[in-house]
Parts: C-alpha cells; structure tokens; sequence
C-alpha cells in the first residue's frame, strides 16, 4: 500500500500543471509568466496510422524552451511499476508518426523559462486506439512468402506482418492461421493479449493483434526447438488456457505464459486435427484416431474401435465444439471408396461412455468428395462443401446427394472453404457475420466471396467477389473488438 501511495503522489507531481523551480531563483523573483493555448485537452489518434500534430500558442515564445514528453497511464500495477516517459522532440511544434502501443498516455508539453530554468507543464490526455481490432485478416502467400492482408472499413494493409515488422514476412508457402485469444509472455504476467498465430512452410510465428509486433517465432516459443522447421497445423482447444502445434508429425502443447513442450511420442500424428470437448488426431503408424488430452494424448474407448487399426486413410477432418460438438471424417479405403463418419466430440462420448459414431456412410471410388481439392463443412447442419477445379458443390450427410452450387470464373483455383461466424458459436448468440467464404486463385492473385448460406444449405451467389489481392489465401479470420472468429 505505501507503493501505490508514492506511485500516486509521483505521478501527481509529473502531471501537475505547475511549475519545477530551481535554486537560483529566490523569493523576490517574480515566476515568468505562462500562456499556452492551441492545444486540446484530449486527443484520440490511431497508431501506425495518423501523425502527432500540434502547434502550441505561447506567449512571450522567445523566452522559453521547449520538449515534449510521452508517459503511460498504465503507471499502478500489482506486477511492478509501468510508468515509463519518452521525450518525443526538443521543439515548440510536434509532427511525428503515431507508433505507439494502443492505450491511454499522457502527453506532456514542457515550457522551460530561459532566464530562470523553471519548467512548467501542459498536460494532455492522449488516446491511441489501433485499426486492427475490427476487420478481416487473410493469411496468404505471396512469391515464397506468408504474410496477411488486412481490410477494414476505412481500408486495409496489405502484408500486415511485414508492416508491422520492418519488412519480414515468413519465409515459405501459408499452411494455416489462427486467432488465440488470453495470451501473455509468463505465467504471472497480468498482460493478456489476442495474437494472431501463423504458420508457414518453414517458419512460425505469434504476433499480437494490437500493435502487430512478434511476440514469439519459431526459434523462441519451444521449450526445446525441433530438430525440424516443419509446420503443419495450429490449432485452440475449448480449453483455452492451452495452443495446440503439429510440427514434423510431432505434437506440441503451450500452456498460455509459457512456451510449445513436446507430447510423448506415444503416435506419429498427422498433420490432420479437430477440437472438440478433447479434439482429435490421427496416427499415421496404427491407422488410428485418438484424442489430445492438453500435454497427453487420451486413446479412443471401446466406443471409438471402429475408428482403429483401420484399412483406410485419412482424407478429411472437420471439427465443429461448442454447442454444436460434432466431428466429420473421411476416408479413403484401398478400393478407393470412401467411408464417412460423423461423431460426437463431447467429453462423455471420447471418453467412451455413450456412442461415438452417430452416423456413417460409404461412398463410391466416383463421389466428388473423393477427388475434392478442398473441402469444408458447416457449423449449423449436416452439409459438406467441396471444390474441384473451379466448381463448389454441396452434398448432405443424410442423402449424400452431389448438388452443384458455385462455377468460378474460369482458371480460377479454390485455395480455400471455411464456414466464418461470429462471434464464437454459443448458446443465445446474435451472429454479426455468418457466411461460407470460398477463397480463389489465379495468376497471382486471389479473390475472396463471402456468400450467404440458405437453411437448407444452399449457397447464396454473389456478382463479385468481396475482396482481391495479391497472392494465394490460405486462411479467413474476421474479428471485432480484437477477438477472431474461430477457424472451422
């Protein structure tokens, strides 16, 4: 308590709109005089967008001195004191690039009397908010790079990782990103923040959504660094303390405040893996699904035998928790048929107390599915999309009937298929965005339509696309109020 008490009283001082005197100046010397207009109370700036301007009127200019000072608000706090003041410029007038952290500063105009070396203080509350909070983020790449274009309503920036990071993008093709909310650098630390995870070919990163710095890369967020750079899959449990990472068919765990710790390797896993009330994997040695339990793995009960020592291979997998809490697999058998099932990812059925399979379906060698480029599901309803070449198709779990929806322009390549709602799925939720977002591809560059999709399914078309850029996407996140829609 007596800390706080002198971080009060210290921070009054520096804020003060008093004077500093020194001691030459005696009693019968007058303080000179101090008028400063043309410079609001309050000022509300966006960082790595808009300048600092302002010109302060001072009478008597001549007679003074002057410099600009920057101090945080966030001054009190139980993890050590974060007061901490930049001097900005050394003139009367200020035009500088706004780069700081959003957040609330004081900004400090500091008049120093020339004859008699007082200084006194204007002070200005200064609020500096960030565009990165709400819009879409596309993770793409680009001429061997991985990088995200963001777009909002009052714009967008393009290759957003190397705007905020002096030019460097991630080396290598896209594999996938992910928003992860509650993160934060030690496990005591109070600063939680929402990062954004990316993963490329060769490289890995987690940078934060307010400022876009790189918090962790590939060679500071393991306990022990892969022998291997091998990114294959980032995914957020419902458990959400906890970030997921498949590297080199190896599993990782990061409890949030520490760094990624390899599971046993009790399975080779596949890059393949699902969230549920556990989320699910894939062993390429046995053929088998399994669980990831946090830091360990959980094997299927008896309920899951089906799902086990399989004469098949792994196609597909699609991952729908929450309210929802149901999983679709695909996969491919020797005769090239196929075998769908949906299944139930509620604790009680992973651990093999209730029935696991809710439904399963064999699908001839010539079912689009089978030859699909991409495909995807969706949250709501039992409804599966897939492209081949420039078309997208429908098909239900119930009928399997193939329903032709979309024909791109022609060349086009679908790059990707995600069911986007926000916010979060969860009981009594008012959706601001739910489509199906189909990503394309051609000569090098991309187009994104976001449709509308009807209640039985169906997708609703579009005359254009939402938006295009430069590159191929990989991966659609769309936030509001710096928390990300999930990636299904």
């Amino acid at each position: 308590m007596k800390r706080i008490n002198v971080l009060l009283i210290g921070l009054a001082g520096i804020l003060a709109f008093g004077c500093m005197k020194d001691k030459s100046t005696g009693p019968a010397q007058p303080l000179p005089a101090f008028d400063v207009t043309g410079v609001p109370d309050t000022i509300n700036l966006y960082t790595h967008r808009d300048t600092l301007q302002l010109a302060p009127v001072v009478a008597a200019a001549d007679s003074y001195e002057y410099y600009w000072t920057n101090i945080s608000a966030n001054f009190l706090s139980l993890y050590g004191n974060k007061n901490k003041t930049d001097t900005l410029a050394f003139t009367k007038n200020i035009n500088l690039p706004v780069m700081l952290d959003p957040g609330r500063y004081y900004l400090v105009f500091n008049v120093k009397d020339k004859r008699s070396g007082v200084v006194k203080l204007k002070t200005i509350i200064f609020n500096v908010s960030t565009r990165n909070e709400n819009g879409w983020y596309l993770v793409k790449d680009n001429n061997g790079k991985t990088d995200i274009d963001f777009i909002d309503k009052t714009g967008r920036i393009d290759n957003w990782i190397a705007f905020y990071n002096n030019g460097r993008s991630l080396d290598g093709n896209a594999v996938k990103g992910l928003y992860s909310g509650d993160l934060h650098t030690t496990l005591t630390s109070s600063d939680l923040f929402g990062g954004l995870v990316v993963l490329s070919e060769n490289d890995a990163a987690i940078y934060r959504v307010s400022n876009g710095a790189q918090v962790y890369g590939f060679d500071s967020m393991f306990f022990s660094k892969p022998a291997n750079r091998k990114p294959q899959n980032v995914f957020q449990p419902m458990a959400s303390g906890n970030l997921m990472l498949i590297n080199d068919n190896r599993a990782y765990c990061m409890t949030k405040g520490a760094l990624f710790t390899n599971l046993p390797q009790t399975y080779t896993v596949s890059s393949l893996a699902v969230v549920g009330a556990m989320d699910l994997g894939w062993d390429l040695k046995t053929k088998s699904m399994f669980c990831y339990n946090g830091p360990a793995f959980s094997a299927l009960g008896k309920n899951g035998n089906d799902l086990k020592n399989m004469n098949a291979d792994l196609v597909w997998l699609g991952g729908y928790p929450g309210i929802r809490s149901v999983a679709f697999t695909l996969f491919k058998m020797p005769d090239q048929r196929g075998m769908l099932y949906k299944l139930n990812t509620l604790y009680g059925f992973l651990l093999g107390n209730d029935s696991l399979i809710m439904k399963r379906d064999t699908l001839p060698a010539t079912h689009g599915l089978m030859k699909a480029d991409k495909i995807a599901g969706n949250y709501d309803a039992d409804y599966i999309y897939y492209a081949i070449g420039n078309q997208v198709y429908l098909t239900d779990i119930t009928t399997t009937t193939e329903r032709l929806q979309v024909t791109l322009p022609a060349g086009e390549t679908v790059t990707d298929i995600q069911h986007i709602k926000y916010p979060v799925p969860a009981q009594n939720v008012a959706y601001t965005v739910d489509y199906l977002a189909i990503a394309s591809y051609k000569d090098g560059r991309y187009k994104v339509w976001l449709h509308k999709i009807s209640s039985i399914g169906t997708i609703q078309p579009l005359a254009q696309p939402n938006f295009e850029g430069d590159g191929r996407v990989n991966t659609i996140i769309y936030m509001e109020k710096g928390s990300g829609s999930r990636v299904f």
